[in-house]
């Protein structure tokens, strides 16, 4: 999200998504008081679905609570994952989504010890596809390479899980390119070490093959 004016667009996209992946409607919505709430189109589209508009007291943070913890959670994961993998801070995006594809899959006490993909997808989480954030991967590549003599594989770095492919992402630092594939052998002991990370090897403008945006929360059915 760019603005706060996009506020809305994305709401009505995340409320199609929920509907249909998990046949239920949204009944109730908590936010701050924030204008991109509160203007008179977002009003409407909730009135017209529906949908209970809960609000917090001005300047009353702890009402949100439950939401200001969980971006807290994230962002502590998405730190120790940057910090572990000895990433620069350009990754923050790939991290975050990481972070997120994995707390949805551990046990918590909210839940019971249940995870959240549980929760929602009634079968619990494959593990065995987990793989260290930031270690090196060797990716087959050669669906990728125009000329037969290429090496069909080289190394680069694991950077989370595709959404749309079952997959891994994979990241050769020298191109910036990220490679998606199925079939890659992980060396989780070596951490390529980036020291410099400029706009060419930056997530939001690397050059992608067979990558697409992926939701913040709730991950699609995992690698199997």
């Amino acid at each position: 999200m760019r603005f706060k004016s996009d506020v809305l667009s994305i709401f009505q996209k995340y409320k199609t998504l929920v509907e249909n992946l998990f046949s239920c409607s949204i009944q109730q919505l908590q936010s701050d008081n924030g204008g991109e709430y509160l203007s008179k189109e977002f009003k409407i589209f909730l009135e017209n679905n529906g949908i209970f508009h809960r609000l917090t007291c001005p300047y009353t943070s702890p009402q949100n609570g439950v939401a200001e913890r969980k971006h807290r959670h994230i962002q502590e994961m998405r730190l120790t994952l940057l910090a572990k993998a000895g990433l620069p801070n350009c990754y923050w995006v790939d991290a975050f989504l990481t972070s997120v594809y994995l707390i949805n899959r551990l046990p918590t006490k909210v839940l019971k010890m249940l995870p959240p993909y549980f929760i929602l997808h009634k079968t619990m989480p494959s593990y065995s596809e987990l793989r260290t954030f930031g270690c090196a991967c060797y990716p087959y590549l050669r669906p990728y390479e125009k000329h037969k003599l290429a090496f069909q594989s080289k190394q680069c770095i694991f950077i989370g899980y595709s959404n749309q492919q079952k997959g891994y992402r994979c990241l050769e630092y020298s191109t910036g390119q990220v490679f998606i594939s199925r079939h890659v052998v992980f060396d989780e002991n070596t951490f390529p070490n980036l020291n410099t990370c400029s706009s060419a090897t930056s997530p939001t403008t690397s050059k992608s093959i067979g990558m697409s945006s992926q939701p913040l929360f709730f991950s699609l059915p995992s690698i199997n």
